[in-house]
């Protein structure tokens, strides 16, 4: 017995975005209240104020379990459902794996309202984003991710931004520095205090940011993990940008069951580096060759995001990356070559936005690089799995035309940061000439 929308998130995991408020998980970001969990006076439960046991069994919540247990499909779910639509891997089926909560446990434990008793199911799994603290300012980011894009954002669009809890202003102190109050929340107690109450239960946490690699309070958590004797017990994973590896990380994680890596790396050279700017490639091929050669509970992997300005470079990045021969990075069966995802949003950055012309291209390439594992006697894995990818995301592309509603803004957007970073997108894909 099973459902097809299942997924054990809403019973055993809590999420807390970069500002606090809590969300369903980070999938759900792409729908309209971005996934975030909400009192009865439509204000959102915050990681930094309220007692988050009470936001378990929010309106929301109890409605996506009885969705989950009967086979429907919540809009918060809606990622979700495109990308298996697709044939792309979704984090639904990639938690289902972790078999942290079977369909017919949750069944039993799921009262007729869509409640749970919080104190016999306890929470097993944090995804914590410790406030926006970090040194790149990605293209498909923005201020809610990075505080490095508040100067770049307010030459766009000017000093304020929306949060989940409304307008939030950029400020100026006196020394010229640009600041916000919104991301703070790790600072109080209360969340300490709750993560306490719950440490004895938790096997798996996930860390992004910001950049986790620069939260000072990322790393008070590591070794609060291990001064409550919990941390051989526990699986983290991060996705990082992996511009810094320190050894002290790299020291703190041989204390926990097992590491997994997702780098956000989604080129090579200056693809990668007009992308997720200022990143500068020489720095990250150091680092994988760190990483590549760190210790044996460390797994990682190439976590890319595939937008408008790398899709065309896909396959020269993969090629890389399978003649780089890692030993640790994409070394597993399931995924050998990279572990890729769709930027859903902003609209005018998923690839759905391309004219046909350029998405027959884009698709092209893709297959190209599949017959090339061929003519090159890749392992019948490794052939599979490009074949995957092209199909999957050439699927994905296909199933909706953003374009033309989203072109003008991708154009506009494009042509301003540019402008503004003393870039240009035909020096990193001539491909677009004539179009932008």
């Amino acid at each position: 017995m099973n459902s097809k929308t299942f997924c054990p998130i809403p019973w055993i995991f809590q999420a807390a975005r970069s500002n606090g408020d809590v969300r369903v998980c980070c999938q759900a970001n792409v729908t309209k209240n971005k996934g975030v969990v909400r009192k009865e006076n439509g204000k959102a439960f915050n990681a930094g104020k309220d007692d988050l046991s009470e936001a378990r069994n929010a309106e929301m919540m109890k409605q996506m379990r009885l969705n989950m247990l009967t086979g429907v499909w919540s809009e918060e779910c809606s990622r979700c459902k495109s990308e298996e639509d697709a044939g792309l891997n979704s984090r639904r089926q990639y938690e289902k794996e972790k078999n942290m909560l079977s369909y017919s446990s949750a069944l039993e434990i799921t009262n007729a309202d869509g409640s749970i008793n919080t104190e016999d199911v306890p929470i097993k799994y944090f995804d914590l984003r410790f406030g926006n603290f970090c040194n790149l300012k990605c293209r498909m980011c923005g201020p809610t991710d990075s505080n490095e894009w508040y100067s770049d954002w307010i030459k766009l669009k000017g000093n304020t931004f929306k949060e989940t809890s409304g307008e939030v202003e950029i400020k100026q102190n006196k020394s010229g520095k640009l600041y916000t109050d919104e991301y703070n929340w790790p600072d109080k107690q209360i969340f300490w205090s709750y993560l306490e109450k719950h440490a004895e239960n938790i096997e798996y946490i996930y860390f992004a940011g910001g950049e986790p690699m620069l939260i000072e309070k990322h790393y008070d958590f590591l070794k609060k993990c291990i001064d409550w004797s919990i941390a051989d017990k526990i699986s983290i994973e991060y996705n990082t940008n992996l511009t810094t590896l320190p050894n002290k990380v790299l020291d703190l994680w041989k204390h926990f069951k097992a590491v997994y890596v997702g780098a956000s790396i989604d080129g090579i050279g200056k693809v990668l580096e007009y992308q997720r700017h200022p990143v500068k490639w020489n720095k990250i091929q150091k680092n994988l060759a760190k990483l590549d050669s760190s210790s044996k509970n460390i797994h990682a992997w190439l976590a890319s995001t595939v937008t408008v300005y790398n899709i065309f470079h896909l396959p020269e990045f993969m090629k890389w990356k399978l003649e780089n021969n890692f030993s640790k990075i994409n070394s597993g069966k399931k995924k050998p070559i990279i572990t890729y995802h769709v930027a859903h949003t902003p609209a005018h950055l998923n690839i759905r936005v391309l004219p046909n012309s350029l998405k027959k291209i884009a698709a092209d390439r893709l297959y190209d690089f599949y017959y090339w594992t061929i003519d090159k006697n890749y392992s019948h894995n490794i052939q599979e799995q490009a074949k995957i990818i092209a199909d999957s995301i050439t699927k994905y592309m296909f199933a909706e035309d953003y374009y033309p509603d989203h072109w003008n803004e991708f154009k506009r957007y494009t042509q301003d940061l540019d402008k503004i970073r003393r870039e240009c997108l035909l020096d990193i894909e001539p491909i677009f000439k004539g179009h932008v």
